[in-house]
């Protein structure tokens, strides 16, 4: 791998652990303000909040707050929100009526646990809640606009849902149809996580750039590797992934440039990018 050098995998992980107890502790006191609710959507929105996700996208936000030299609280509303948006994304998955998932991290899908009324509407509440979290954040009026207008268009039809349109339709035949899904699907909310950590921060533009860059191309490597274990696990799998374009040692190939893309991407920010580069190399080797 080239550009920034990540730092010490006992480092990154110091860092990583520091940061999600950061963010869960504030993720629980957000959602204290959910006491006027009814119990009856608290409940099962918190079943797929609160269940066991790994935080990618809120740490990469908070790492790109770090990367420009700022302390990451700033983006700490960013990353609740963000989180949101892809959560609330699993619970509306996993319905029957998309991926028909019974498990998801070793426990029952929202609907399974509750039912698909309550796991459509839990969804709907976090879709919205999200957007509630940024017009509290706390920052400047300008700030607060960019970051709706990011998130809105990471998850709507020009990103998320747009990209798991894609995925419910037809084969997608070429790498170049295959990418320009998961860039969409996967991609655009991972890069805008990014992004919006950098804008929360104060970022400048040209540091912005160089954040989201480096976002776009850890999106695609995340379907990617995501796509290499699935397949790895279980190769009768039959959802749309790269190996069935090409070949093991193509998709890693793949893999590897793209990973070398995310740290050329983050050059201009040094040696600060350290933790960043070391989140890229963790997404490119991960076990699960």
């Amino acid at each position: 791998m080239r550009g920034v050098t990540p730092v010490d995998t006992d480092e990154f992980l110091a860092a990583k652990a520091r940061l999600i107890e950061r963010f869960e502790d504030a993720l629980q006191r957000y959602t204290e303000r959910w006491s006027a609710w009814p119990e009856g959507l608290v409940a099962p929105v918190r079943h797929v909040l609160f269940g066991g996700g790994k935080r990618v996208r809120p740490l990469l936000a908070m790492l790109s707050a770090e990367a420009l030299g700022g302390d990451p609280g700033p983006a700490i509303p960013w990353a609740i929100a963000v989180e949101m948006i892809h959560t609330y994304s699993l619970a509306h998955d996993d319905l029957p009526a998309m991926d028909d998932d019974d498990e998801r991290r070793g426990r029952p899908t929202c609907h399974v646990a509750y039912d698909e009324a309550h796991a459509i509407l839990a969804g709907d509440a976090l879709l919205t809640e999200a957007f509630a979290a940024l017009a509290d954040g706390g920052w400047a009026a300008d700030t607060t606009v960019a970051l709706i207008g990011l998130l809105a268009a990471a998850s709507g039809g020009r990103g998320m849902v747009g990209g798991q349109i894609l995925d419910i339709g037809g084969a997608l035949e070429t790498m170049q149809a295959m990418e320009h899904m998961q860039r969409l699907k996967t991609g655009a909310l991972i890069r805008a996580a990014a992004e919006g950590g950098a804008i929360a921060a104060g970022g400048r533009p040209d540091e912005v750039a160089a954040i989201r860059a480096c976002g776009e191309a850890l999106g695609l490597l995340f379907q990617i590797t995501d796509d290499l274990l699935d397949r790895l696990q279980d190769p009768t799998e039959d959802g749309k992934n790269v190996l069935d374009l090409v070949d093991l040692d193509g998709a890693i190939d793949r893999r590897d440039r793209v990973a070398a893309g995310a740290l050329d991407a983050l050059a201009p920010l040094g040696d600060r990018a350290g933790r960043l580069a070391a989140l890229v190399h963790a997404v490119a080797h991960r076990s699960q």
